[in-house]
Parts: C-alpha cells; sequence; structure tokens
C-alpha cells in the first residue's frame, strides 16, 4: 500500500496516529473487574482431605524456607534478615494480590522468613509457574466475596489451610489454633477506572480488614499498601484508597500500617523495549516536570513485613509512611538518560507538551455530555490517569522517608543483562514512541479524528482492523 517514499512515510504516520486517536478513546465493550473463572476454591478444598493434594497450593518445604529459589529479577535482600527468619517461623501471613508487582515480593519475602504463607491469587495455574512464590500456598479465590474471605480467614485461623495443617491437624484440633499474625494487602485496580476502583481498591480491601477482625480469626496486624498520590486525591483510585485507609485507622481489633511508596521500579521501566528496538523515549514537557525516587519491589516487601514487628511498634504502628527508595530526585529525562546508559546506546528523546492531556481530557469531557456512558466516564478517568501522573512529583523528600540500598540504575543494569521479568507487566510498549513521534502532524489528524469520533459505527470498523495496535494502546492507558 505505501512505498518508501518520505511522503508515504508521513501518510504512515498520520493513519497510525488517527488509529491510535480512535483505539484510546473507544470505549470498551466489556471490562470484566479481574478475570476471575467461576470455580470455588473453598469448595474444591473441603472436598480434599490431604494437603499435599490439594490443587489450589504449592506444596511447602524447609528448602524453600531457606530461601533455595530467588525471584526472576531478584537483588541481594537490602538487610540481613536473618533474625527476622528465626522470629516468623511459626507465625501466619496472608498476602492478597500475590500475583501483582509489589504482591509476588511480599510473598517471596514472607517465605525466605520462615512464615507459613497463604498467597490469594485469581489464577492459580498461571501462579503456579512463578518461582516468586515458591514455597507458598496458593488460593484461588475470589477477594470481592466478602462470605469466601471470612470462610477462608477462618479455616487459615484454626489450621485447615497451610504448613500448620501438619501440625495442628483438622478443625477439632485440642491444641491452640496458629492464627494469623500479619494481613498484606497489594491489591489494586490494574486500570484506575471507575469501574473498578470501588470494587477492588475499597470493597475487597474491606473484606480482607473483616475477615481479619472477626472473632474467630483475631488477626493481628494489618499492612496496607496503598499510594503516594493519595496526598493529592484528585483521581477516583485515590478516593477509593482514601476511603479504606479511614476505615482502617477507625477499627480497633487489629493494629495496622498504612503504606504510601512513591513509584515502582517497574512503573518507570515501561519504555526500555521501546528504546531497546531504536524509539525515542518519551519525555513531557522539558523533561523535568516531574521528580520521584522509585522504590524496589524487593526493598519495598521487606518495608511492609517489618511493619509487623515488634520492634517497629512506635515507628509504624498506627501510622501513614510514605516510602521512596535510595535515590536523590530524579526527573523524567535522568530517567531516561540512566536507561540509554545501562543499554550502551546514544540517548534519544521525544518532547511532548503536558497540554495534550488536558486537549484530550476536554475532548472526551465533550463527547461524555453527548453520549453519557460508564465506558466513556472510564475512558475520561483513563486520560486524567495519565494527566497526573505526566505533571505530578512522586517523591520523598525527608530522609526518613527512603528505605533501601537497590538504586535506579542498579535496576537498569539488571534489566539490561537479564532482560524484563516475564512476570512483570510492561505497560508501555514501541507503539508509544512511533505514534508520539508523529506529533508534529497533529494539526492534520485531529480535525479527522474528530470527525471518525462523531461518528461511531466508522469509529468501530477502523478500531476492529488494528487489534494489535488497540491492545497496546490500552496497555499504555493502564500504566
Amino acid at each position: 500500500m505505501f512505498d518508501n517514499s518520505p511522503s508515504s512515510a508521513t501518510m504512515k504516520k498520520i493513519l497510525l496516529l488517527q488509529l491510535a486517536l480512535c483505539s484510546a478513546f473507544a470505549p470498551e465493550s466489556k471490562y470484566p473487574i479481574h478475570g476471575r473463572r467461576s470455580h470455588h476454591a473453598l469448595a474444591s478444598r473441603a472436598t480434599l482431605p490431604d494437603v499435599d493434594n490439594m490443587p489450589y497450593y504449592a506444596n511447602f518445604s524447609t528448602e524453600n524456607v531457606n530461601g533455595n529459589r530467588q525471584l526472576n529479577n531478584a537483588h541481594a535482600n537490602p538487610t540481613d534478615n536473618s533474625n527476622k527468619h528465626k522470629m516468623a517461623v511459626g507465625k501466619t501471613a496472608i498476602v492478597a494480590g500475590s500475583t501483582g508487582y509489589i504482591g509476588r515480593a511480599c510473598v517471596h519475602e514472607c517465605v525466605s522468613r520462615g512464615y507459613n504463607t497463604i498467597a490469594l491469587v485469581r489464577d492459580a495455574s498461571r501462579a503456579r509457574v512463578d518461582e516468586a512464590l515458591n514455597g507458598a500456598f496458593l488460593i484461588e479465590c475470589d477477594v470481592t466475596n466478602e462470605r469466601e474471605m471470612q470462610s477462608l480467614f477462618s479455616d487459615v485461623a484454626i489450621g485447615k489451610i497451610g504448613a500448620n495443617k501438619q501440625v495442628y491437624g483438622d478443625a477439632t484440633s485440642e491444641e491452640s489454633p496458629p492464627s494469623v499474625d500479619i494481613v498484606i494487602s497489594c491489591l489494586a485496580s490494574p486500570s484506575g477506572k471507575g469501574s473498578e476502583v470501588y470494587a477492588i481498591d475499597y470493597q475487597a480491601t474491606r473484606n480482607l480488614l473483616n475477615a481479619g477482625r472477626d472473632p474467630s480469626v483475631k488477626a493481628r496486624h494489618f499492612v496496607l499498601l496503598s499510594a503516594f498520590c493519595c496526598r493529592n486525591p484528585i483521581l477516583k483510585l485515590q478516593q477509593a484508597k482514601l476511603k479504606f485507609e479511614k476505615e482502617l485507622a477507625e477499627q480497633s481489633e487489629m493494629t495496622y500500617s498504612i503504606v504510601r511508596p512513591t513509584a515502582f521500579f517497574k512503573s518507570v521501566s515501561g519504555q526500555y523495549e521501546s528504546i531497546l528496538e531504536g524509539n525515542a523515549y518519551v519525555l513531557f514537557g522539558d523533561g523535568a516536570v516531574t521528580r520521584c525516587n522509585p522504590i524496589a519491589a524487593e526493598d519495598l516487601a521487606a518495608y511492609l513485613c517489618d511493619c509487623a514487628l515488634e520492634e517497629y511498634k512506635e515507628q509504624r504502628w498506627g501510622k501513614v509512611l510514605n516510602v521512596g527508595g535510595p535515590d536523590a530526585p530524579l526527573t523524567n529525562k535522568m530517567l531516561g538518560e540512566m536507561m540509554f546508559k545501562a543499554i550502551n546506546k546514544p540517548a534519544k528523546f521525544v518532547y511532548v507538551p503536558t497540554q495534550v492531556f488536558d486537549f484530550s481530557i476536554s475532548l472526551i469531557e465533550f463527547i461524555t455530555r453527548i453520549w453519557p456512558s460508564p465506558e466513556w466516564e472510564d475512558v475520561l478517568e483513563t486520560a486524567k490517569i495519565g494527566k497526573y501522573y505526566a505533571v505530578e512529583d512522586m517523591l520523598t523528600i525527608d530522609e526518613k522517608e527512603k528505605y533501601g540500598n537497590i538504586r535506579m540504575m542498579d535496576h537498569f543494569e539488571h534489566i539490561a543483562r537479564e532482560g524484563q521479568d516475564p512476570f512483570t507487566p510492561v505497560r508501555a510498549t514501541a507503539y508509544i514512541s512511533k505514534i508520539l513521534e508523529a506529533l508534529p502532524i497533529i494539526s492534520i489528524s485531529i480535525p479527522i479524528g474528530f470527525s471518525l469520533l462523531s461518528k461511531p459505527d466508522l469509529m468501530q470498523n477502523t478500531v476492529a482492523n488494528v487489534p494489535m495496535l488497540v491492545a497496546g494502546l490500552n496497555d499504555y492507558m493502564m500504566m
């Protein structure tokens, strides 16, 4: 269709940008909360007498407890946990959101400390092949189902689930049950859309709290993985998290810690594959609009687990804790330069004005007024999320709020050698750089885009013909 002439290349860019506009703004027809299968793990578990044969558990062994496995992107632990290992043996930890970026690291940390670790997952078949979860008992369950959570927590507390079953037997055991020492919630909506955030970031997390403080369970400490951005709550995601934070602080049955990390290494590594393919690194504004000090997953997991220890009672119990990594403030341009240095390539940047977000938001608000629907509301929220993280600092100033030994450059050098962890979702793709390189012709493509948006049938047909581009852009919009 196209030759290799300059004019043809320009037309390619126009078409690519046009398709991007259509796909980025087109509402999804379906958006499941978290894609859980319709099986009930609890019902299956009740019919199986032997924990080794249960379909939703990984075998627990002293070999795994002693740490004879590593995260796929493992670095050395920031501190010597030998004493913490001894303190945790015989205690039980429940981790929700165990297949997420931080949840996986938390499971690994809990197992390495000797906890009887219960990992709540959406898809046990996928989780079983993730080495980061080795040594934990995997339970496929629906965290949005309050009754299921209460039943599950009760079974853990009396020793029907986990390594303590070997010690305490069934529910009729006369010995003191193991109970639950720590509940760590790493639950988070994957997209930040309003249709998901209330169900996950508020209600599902609340289900964990209610199950943990039930008289039959009496879990000791609740650790909430919240977000640094909650200090300036504009988005629905932040409002849902704050709503739960308030309820957690008001209850008295469990001690608690609310942890608000700045940003994750994963979040600032999304353009890695793109620059490997020769694309430019995308910057907003002059590249110094925002600053951050991201924290490594391993360091954050250690911090979260430490929150349950008596030695941190004064510093971390009953408190909201901001935490970032050990780096000095890093601008977006500095992050890009570090990434190019790690792969030994000359830096190449594309500068995008932040006003692009303002235009997009205004356009989607206009469309939402004409065609009001939950789908368009979700698209609008996604655009607001994009702007928020393009202009807001994710930076801790106080030295006391910095934690860990793993620096950003360590991470970039690691993924340059080993590649990205296959279990770590990377949102940005090469599509984005290619699309943004076409921004100089935006004055041509935007009017065309608006005409397509005003004709839903034409827009739908266009989007249907570019499924791969749509998938890539949807990933980017979910960052």
